[in-house]
């Protein structure tokens, strides 16, 4: 029945525990309803967890984490209403259940802990860790998507939160919402508990806007063993230009088996003329399972003469691998023009499987078997799955591009959004705006909400304004972020200056600072206008006032 369309039991699957369908169905109604008409203590509790679920936060949150972000969840005039053991009658009514035995926020129960049976004490019920039923953390990314949370959430984070995992995906979110002084600082409580992996993903989150940063968190992470750490510390050496700092790091970081650095190792030795350790290299890194070398290590065997069944073996992969990661960017790229995440990586929701489709793929394409993978992207792409089209549109392409795009045509027209997408892409790149205009309005006509952000670019491109503006926002009413960085753009071009910074801070908010970066710099760079957030936002979306 949830196959067949009913989006009820569709969300029950896949929600309910233990098989717990009928609890589910049967609580799920109660719970929102409970949400909805919860007093204001009560619906804080629960937009913290919300907001701290959506955001990373483990299953079991912190009540004390709960406690101190609810406050600033209550306008003033809820808050001076608040009895004084408002708190851990909030806690109380947040467990008090409804149908099917379930309840907004449950403590967590561990089997024989002392505390279990000291649950009516508020220190106690503030020490307790808190899970939010599945349905409200449903609703809760449905409904808040485009909410910040406020600044006692992130104050609170920094206070309680001990989790290393925890508080970096907080200070990704924080830093996806242009909300840099707590990004930042939640970055160095990540940094005071030593977590070499958690720091990397923070150095690659900071290295545009803060590269001095970024560096010092690469090489702490390097200090503590890691290799992805140490390559990356070279890699700015080497971009810096201190080649001797960049070879001894590509070393050490080789000798701790990180491929990438053995391949960039190999690299300075053939620029040297040392082709002999080069090509020792190359093999060392593919052996660590750094593709890249492929071509390079393919180039030095046919170069010297070798054996040319290794050296066409070794051309024909890397080929391969550039198709499969060609076909990986165009299905980002759509990802992110479209807002919507189709199955990007699997099968196409067309009513035929495939088994393991990308499995196939990769295994052909790993072992260099050009037939073996023109059959299983062949086979792929007729069953509806977008990476296997992708990829068997983009390895003819280059010797055949009217078969190419037959392919994409015959893709579409077995219901794959996508292939229609790139082949109207094609269309515009090609000068053919009326046809990609007319592949993007038949789409939306079928009720597809994916093209209109690209169908509002062309508008946008032909001076017909009025219709981009319109579409822009009928893509957001969808949920596209992309659509409020273009639409903002749009606005600056057209000098409602004000309505540019209204419509960043909305996707700000809803976790995409890209229209936010690109404002500040372009008001930065013209005569007349100052960044309006050097440092950042606050919580509530005004300018952070001072340095970090």
């Amino acid at each position: 029945m949830a196959s067949a369309g009913d989006p009820q039991l569709a969300q029950a699957l896949q929600q309910a525990q233990d098989g717990r369908l009928t609890q589910y169905l049967a609580g799920a109604p109660a719970l929102s309803e409970r949400y909805r008409m919860a007093a204001p203590d009560v619906r804080a509790l629960i937009q913290a967890a919300m907001d701290g679920r959506r955001f990373g936060v483990g299953n079991h949150i912190a009540g004390n984490f709960l406690a101190h972000a609810a406050e600033d969840y209550l306008t003033d005039s809820e808050y001076l209403t608040l009895g004084d053991n408002w708190l851990y009658e909030a806690f109380c009514e947040s467990n008090r259940p409804v149908h099917g035995n379930l309840a907004p926020l449950v403590p967590v129960r561990i089997r024989g802990a002392y505390y279990r049976h000291q649950l009516h004490q508020i220190d106690n019920i503030a020490s307790c860790k808190y899970r939010l039923a599945d349905s409200l953390e449903q609703l809760g990314r449905l409904e808040r998507n485009q909410f910040c949370p406020p600044a006692s959430f992130w104050e609170a984070a920094h206070e309680y939160l001990t989790d290393s995992v925890e508080l970096t995906n907080l200070a990704v979110a924080a830093h996806d919402r242009h909300r840099l002084y707590w990004a930042h600082r939640l970055t160095r409580r990540v940094e005071e508990h030593g977590d070499a992996y958690a720091l990397i993903e923070l150095a690659d989150m900071w290295m545009e806007e803060h590269p001095d940063l970024a560096e010092s968190l690469y090489r702490r992470s390097a200090e503590m063993g890691n290799a992805r750490a140490m390559n990356s510390v070279g890699y700015l050496r080497e971009d810096a230009g201190d080649r001797d700092e960049a070879e001894e790091w590509y070393r050490k970081a080789s000798e701790a088996g990180d491929g990438e650095a053995t391949y960039r190792l190999a690299e300075i030795y053939e620029n040297l003329g040392d082709v002999e350790k080069a090509e020792r290299l190359y093999r060392q890194a593919l052996d660590l399972g750094d593709t890249e070398a492929l071509g390079s290590l393919g180039r030095i065997v046919s170069d010297r003469g070798g054996d040319d069944v290794e050296a066409i073996s070794l051309f024909t992969r890397s080929i391969l691998l550039m198709v499969r990661q060609a076909a990986r960017a165009t299905i980002g790229r759509l990802d992110r023009v479209t807002g919507v995440q189709y199955s990007s990586m699997g099968p196409w929701d067309s009513g035929k499987r495939v088994a393991n489709p990308i499995v196939e793929i990769e295994e052909n394409g790993d072992s260099g078997d050009i037939r073996g993978f023109i059959d299983a992207v062949a086979n792929a792409s007729r069953n509806g799955d977008t990476y296997g089209t992708m990829c068997h549109y983009l390895l003819f392409t280059s010797e055949d591009s009217d078969r190419a795009e037959k392919m994409l045509e015959r893709a579409g027209r077995d219901g794959n959004t996508y292939a229609l997408l790139e082949l109207a892409h094609n269309r515009e790149e090609a000068g053919n705006l009326k046809e990609a205009e007319a592949l993007y309005r038949a789409l939306i006509a079928s009720g597809n909400n994916a093209p209109l952000a690209l169908l509002a670019n062309l508008m946008k491109k032909a001076g017909n304004f009025k219709e981009a503006e319109s579409l822009y926002w009928r893509a957001i009413e969808a949920g596209n972020t992309y659509a409020l960085c273009r639409l903002s753009e749009l606005k600056e071009y057209r000098g409602d200056h004000a309505g540019a910074v209204e419509v960043a801070l909305q996707a700000a908010n809803a976790g995409d600072a890209g229209a936010v970066r690109a404002l500040s710099k372009e008001r930065a760079s013209r005569e007349g206008f100052d960044d309006p957030w050097p440092y950042g936002l606050d919580p509530d979306g005004t300018p952070t006032v001072e340095s970090w």
